[in-house]
């Protein structure tokens, strides 16, 4: 347990290391970093050039960026990567870090899982400019449709964000699928679209095709990550940034369930009138039909 600690700490540390550097790094060594954060362990054994290839930069801007963050250059950053890698930081030690943590002194253990989650929705307060996020309400009013994607973990993110908005009259689709299926719903796209889309830790194929067509359609589109903002900031209009506690830790959605929310509310703030119209016309719907979710007919109580 106690290597395995200090690889989290191995990992955090270097994890800070891309972060302070960050502002001081040119777009291509900025995707470089947000690949690192989520695929250190897969770029542990790359030499120069297939790092390269695997992003599409140049070999001299691998070299660059590893001095650019304080190493002496590539090799030496390999190396630290090699060390990230044997500590294994796999969703399985994720979850023995925080099982560890919350066994740790007295307490009960709910009081505890809630005073994490306040810390991480207390970064994320600080993490997300006011102008971004009020920039990525007006996209969500101005669309004339809204695409929310998410798959994995982030599909229970776009199903919230199609019932909520739906409820308030805002015709959203979800696109939770993969594959071919995923591709049905993006052929609908058009331009006064908007995608919604959320992802985190790794740049999935999925989320570049969506967001991909989505720009090539003329859409505007909204970012919910952690990560990957880096890597993906070219294809979106606005990034919200929802940190999800260290690397090294068990990862909640509590805090890009809150940001959604707050997106939702946002929406419903801005025409109090039409979402408020909407909700009455459903529970008229749901009293007359008997379809409730008790499962009973007309006659059933609700």
């Amino acid at each position: 347990m106690a290597g395995e600690r200090g690889g989290d700490q191995e990992l955090e540390g270097f994890r800070q290391r891309l972060e302070a550097g960050l502002p001081g790094l040119t777009k291509s060594q900025q995707d470089i970093a947000s690949y690192l954060l989520a695929s250190y362990d897969e770029a542990a054994f790359f030499s120069a050039a297939d790092l390269a290839a695997r992003l599409h930069v140049s070999e001299a801007t691998v070299v660059r960026f590893a001095r650019a963050i304080g190493y002496g250059g590539f090799p030496e950053m390999r190396r630290q990567l090699q060390e990230l890698f044997r500590a294994k930081a796999t969703p399985a030690s994720r979850l023995r870090r925080t099982l560890s943590d919350l066994s740790d002194g007295p307490g009960p253990l709910l009081a505890k899982v809630i005073d994490m989650e306040v810390q991480y929705l207390s970064e994320a307060a600080g993490a997300i400019k006011p102008a971004d996020f009020d920039r990525a309400v007006e996209i969500l009013l101005g669309g004339g449709r809204i695409f929310a994607f998410g798959t994995g973990p982030s599909a229970i993110l776009a199903d919230m964000a199609e019932l909520r908005l739906r409820r308030l009259g805002v015709l959203a689709i979800g696109m939770t699928e993969s594959g071919r299926h995923l591709l049905e719903k993006l052929q609908m796209l058009r331009k006064d679209d908007v995608v919604l889309a959320a992802g985190f830790h790794y740049v999935r194929l999925e989320i570049v095709a969506v967001l991909d067509h989505a720009r090539a359609m003329g859409c505007r589109s909204i970012l919910l990550t952690d990560a990957l903002g880096p890597a993906l900031r070219s294809k979106v209009d606005v990034v919200l940034a929802a940190r999800r506690g260290s690397v090294s830790t068990f990862h909640s959605l509590t805090v890009p369930m809150s940001i959604l929310n707050a997106l939702i509310l946002g929406v419903a703030i801005a025409k109090p009138e039409e979402s408020l119209a909407s909700l009455q016309r459903f529970q008229r719907l749901r009293a007359a039909s008997g379809l409730d979710d008790t499962g009973g007919g007309p006659g059933s109580p609700t």
